[in-house]
């Protein structure tokens, strides 16, 4: 700045702007009191992936809302160590009134064994959420951990609202909430990144209410919100790890899957047709779709039995693949023994007393199973193309293929003849999911249905059934199909279930022994677990391999899609006796949409980051010059400000300009009202930049009073799309 000859000092002006309500204002904390309760639950709805929103909300609500508006009635008239116990005690009697309150959780009521069983509560939500599947149950005790949180959170963010003059400092209260909800929601349902986002906006409206910035640009912050969420719904799914993000249950041990003893389902299969009246449950649905009850994946050589390891669940069941059509169950258990639970493939939510669920099979079961049990299933049917079975490979898993030895380690002579059979009858099959269906094909044709066949499904019981008597029952088609499947290494697994039954009035199925029904699976590599259905109708069996027992629309699609694929040229055959599938044409286009979509989010989270520093960097500027390390520096941070601010009402500041100048240029834009303000703090700046006599306090309050001023006189410029552009403009960043 050019040399001037100083005017003489000025120690006030008669129309300087009134001063600004100070940080440390009662209105302005009580404001920022009440944005803090809202940056704290923001952070506690972040748990939506952990609990269901129904349940999270009202939760959320009172332990965001009464602390804060305990912390403002008390302010003033109880010290900080006063605060602390009237909150913990309302907090103990909230708790024990609302979140238990009902027998249905804990069979405790208001008092305190309502407030000892809310911190029992804390002390085990953790645990039992890192070894559960989520989200939990509605009616979840550990939702208490929330409460507390959210209580605790809100408390102490008020606290420091009201009690101390530091513009971020309350926000750190909240943080604590929010990194719970991170690592807790990353086993859960849905993202936290909406809610991160959120959050950041109410952080960055909680710093501009404590700072005294203006009612206009708290409503930047609200809009910046606004474009903030949506924003990072979009980028989220495409950032690195977005769809594998860490999850801090490796670092926990889970406890083991409960295995759940019982006679094999496929074992009561001829007890069941022996019986065919007998009423097992009964099922509402509109869906025609067959009922799973056991999933069996291990064979010794006499039995097949299920490997299955249940774990606890709040209802989700996880593990679901491709596309599907929801089917909705409510099913009421009467004559059907076991601990088994029977639902349409796959189940989505379980929701019953006490169900547990096989997270690789989807299997459901309940220790409470019996007579009388009621419970409701969503299930999601996969749905299949023909293109989608065209080209598949096998499961790689040998336990999935294996065939035991017999006594002593012996080589069962069943197991070469099981193999020479699946090869004649595979024979010109085009890769493995053709040759499942025509195993399939092949059982049909080759023996009949008969519901008076002997039980069994060991080695002797198929070579017999396979060779000699060729009639059976349900359960040695589906044996027959996964010992055949597996010895030309085709991964294999039996089902036991149900058809649906007969739907009567108000759609209630009744569901009945002569109901039940034994199928086969194939896993295939990115497909899964495919049904096949061996089993012959009862009324045409023998007479065609196209008409199957029970066979669901969808089963029947499934084969006639496979057996369509005839035309496609033979795929070779590897060493290891299986057909290497052709590979997928033009993966390039299948894979492409990727490459946009990351630049889409690199270009986002680039513009996002620009748009956060314009918004934040000048009000972080203005407060460090407004907190300058003496008054002269005070002082010129107020001009400097001034400078910057005029640069938004279209008056730019040429270096050769001296103070008086730029003042007499700015006069001429915003005019005569700006005459004193920017005539006084120009001195002002001159004063403390070349003057002999120190700039003290009262001159710097004076000098942000005057910038206070001219900042009100640009901000009523009509200019907005001109202001708006120099605002976002980078030279904002410097300025």
């Amino acid at each position: 700045m050019a040399t001037l000859t100083t005017p003489p000092r000025t120690s006030s002006a008669p129309d300087a702007a009134p001063a600004p309500a100070a940080a440390g204002s009662p209105a302005r904390r009580a404001g920022s009191a009440v944005v803090v309760a809202l940056l704290v639950a923001t952070a506690g709805l972040a748990f939506d992936g952990v609990f269901p929103p129904a349940a999270l909300l009202p939760v959320v609500a009172l332990a965001a809302v009464a602390p804060c508006m305990l912390s403002l009635l008390l302010s003033g008239r109880l010290p900080l160590w006063g605060t602390i116990p009237v909150n913990v005690l309302a907090w103990l009697v909230a708790v024990s009134a609302t979140l238990y309150r009902a027998e249905a959780w804990l069979g405790v009521v208001p008092g305190p064994a309502g407030a000892r069983a809310a911190l029992l509560g804390v002390r085990d939500a953790t645990g039992w959420l890192l070894t559960t599947i989520l989200p939990a149950a509605p009616d979840s005790p550990a939702i208490v951990l929330v409460s507390f949180l959210v209580w605790a959170g809100t408390t102490a963010g008020c606290e420091l609202a009201l009690r101390s003059g530091a513009v971020l400092l309350p926000a750190v209260a909240a943080l604590p909430v929010l990194a719970v909800a991170v690592v807790l929601g990353v086993a859960g349902t849905g993202s936290v990144v909406p809610y991160a986002a959120v959050f950041a906006g109410v952080a960055l409206l909680l710093a501009l209410v404590r700072a005294g910035r203006p009612a206009w640009t708290c409503a930047v912050g609200v809009l910046l919100v606004a474009c903030l969420v949506p924003a990072a719904v979009v980028t989220a799914p495409v950032l690195p790890m977005a769809d594998r993000p860490y999850d801090v249950r490796r670092l926990v041990e889970q406890p083991p899957p409960r295995p759940i003893s019982g006679v094999s389902a496929l074992d009561q299969v001829s007890a069941w047709l022996q019986h065919p009246q007998r009423e097992l449950f009964t099922v509402s649905t509109d869906s025609d779709a067959n009922l799973r009850l056991a999933v069996l994946d291990t064979f010794d050589g006499v039995t097949w039995a299920s490997n299955a390891g249940f774990v606890p669940t709040g209802g989700r069941v996880p593990g679901q693949d491709g596309a599907r059509d929801t089917v909705r169950q409510r099913l009421t258990l009467q004559r059907l023994p076991g601990p088994w639970l029977p639902a349409a493939d796959r189940p989505l939510l379980a929701k019953g007393a006490g169900i547990v669920v096989d997270p690789a099979t989807g299997m459901l079961a309940s220790a409470q199973a019996g007579e009388g049990m009621t419970y409701e299933v969503t299930s999601g049917v996969r749905r299949y193309v023909s293109g989608e079975l065209r080209n598949v490979t096998p499961l790689a898993d040998p336990a999935l293929v294996s065939l035991p030895d017999g006594p002593g380690g012996s080589t069962p002579p069943q197991r070469a003849r099981f193999a020479e059979i699946a090869h004649r009858a595979t024979a010109g099959a085009q890769g493995p999911a053709q040759q499942a269906a025509r195993l399939a094909t092949y059982l049909r044709e080759h023996a009949e249905n008969d519901v008076t066949a002997p039980p069994g499904h060991g080695y002797r019981a198929i070579e017999f059934f396979l060779t000699e008597s060729r009639r059976g029952t349900t359960e040695q088609f589906a044996a027959s199909f996964a010992l055949l499947a597996r010895s030309i290494g085709l991964p294999s697994r039996i089902v036991v279930g149900f058809r649906p039954g007969r739907a009567a009035e108000g759609g209630v199925r009744q569901v009945r022994g002569g109901d039940v029904l034994a199928w086969a699976e194939v896993g295939f590599e990115g497909i899964g677990w495919v049904p096949f259905y061996p089993t012959p109708s009862r009324t045409r069996s023998g007479q065609g391999g196209d008409v199957a027992e029970g066979t669901p629309k969808q089963a029947k699609e499934i084969e006639q899609a496979i057996n369509s694929d005839a035309s496609e040229p033979e795929p070779t055959p590897t060493a290891a006796g299986r057909p290497t599938p052709a590979p997928t044409p033009e993966p390039a286009e299948r894979d492409s949409p990727a490459g946009p979509l990351v630049w889409v989010a690199v270009a986002a989270g680039v513009v996002l980051a620009y748009l956060l520093a314009v918004a934040v960097v000048p009000p972080l500027r203005r407060m460090r010059r407004r907190r300058g390390s003496s008054p002269a520096a005070r002082v010129t941070g107020a001009w400097r400000e001034t400078v910057f601010r005029l640069r938004g009402a279209g008056i730019p500041r040429s270096g050769a300009l001296t103070a008086r100048e730029v003042a007499v240029r700015a006069e001429s834009v915003l005019g005569e009202p700006a005459r004193e303000p920017l005539t006084a703090l120009a001195d002002l700046a001159n004063l403390a930049t070349f003057g002999d006599a120190p700039v003290d306090e009262a001159d710097a309050d004076l000098a942000w009073r005057h910038c206070a001023e001219v900042d009100r006189l640009v901000r009523k410029r009509p200019w907005l799309p001109g202001r708006l552009a120099r605002r976002l403009s980078p030279r904002s960043l410097l300025g």
